[in-house]
């Protein structure tokens, strides 16, 4: 089941050969982190294509100056994750997952991607499809931050994963919406509030 979602997926990107479809199938190995784990993802390749096949969490990295973590993006199932091990090379910052439940992630291994990418030259295109639509998302976020107010940021991340207090600490939701804690909890006292 899991499988056939992970390659219903890359198909969203664009339709994948049989050759490709069959060596995904074969190449591609699970992963499983518990709620709460933190892996360094500098130093860590989690595969090509990585998937979310259940679970989520988040990336952030360390803010050393302010003693805290700065929350850069939520992910959820379905989603596929940027590859944080090559960004990091030019960021030049230290990057980290925290899963905020059990989680599973499905991928290619990085010898058998080298491979993918020499027998499979569409698998070149997949890459800068997976690539666009994250630096879309990127986008999307930065142009929220710039143009949005607090409260329509907050109301967009709630639409997207509406059970993200269940998951996350209010400071992690805080720091990726730019806003102090406190000022979060006061919105959200705020908010329901004026919910029927």
């Amino acid at each position: 089941m899991e499988k056939e979602q992970y390659l219903s997926k890359l198909s969203s990107y664009q339709k994948l050969s049989v050759g490709l479809r069959a060596y995904i199938g074969y190449a591609m190995y699970q992963t499983d982190f518990m709620k709460l784990e933190k892996i360094a993802l500098n130093n860590t390749s989690l595969g090509h294509f990585c998937y979310l096949a259940k679970g989520g969490g988040r990336i952030f990295t360390d803010d050393t100056e302010n003693e805290q973590e700065i929350t850069l993006m939520f992910f959820q199932a379905n989603d596929i994750l940027p590859d944080f091990k090559s960004i990091s090379r030019y960021a030049k910052r230290q990057f980290f997952i925290q899963f905020s439940e059990d989680t599973t992630l499905l991928a290619i291994p990085v010898k058998h991607g080298n491979n993918m990418h020499r027998l499979f030259r569409e698998s070149a295109t997949l890459s800068a499809e997976i690539n666009a639509e994250l630096l879309a998302k990127v986008i999307v976020m930065i142009i929220g931050l710039k143009t949005q107010n607090a409260d329509q940021r907050l109301n967009k991340l709630l639409a997207s994963f509406p059970i993200i207090f269940s998951q996350t600490a209010v400071k992690d939701v805080a720091s990726y919406l730019g806003v102090h804690s406190s000022t979060l909890s006061a919105m959200r006292n705020r908010n329901y509030k004026h919910t029927p």
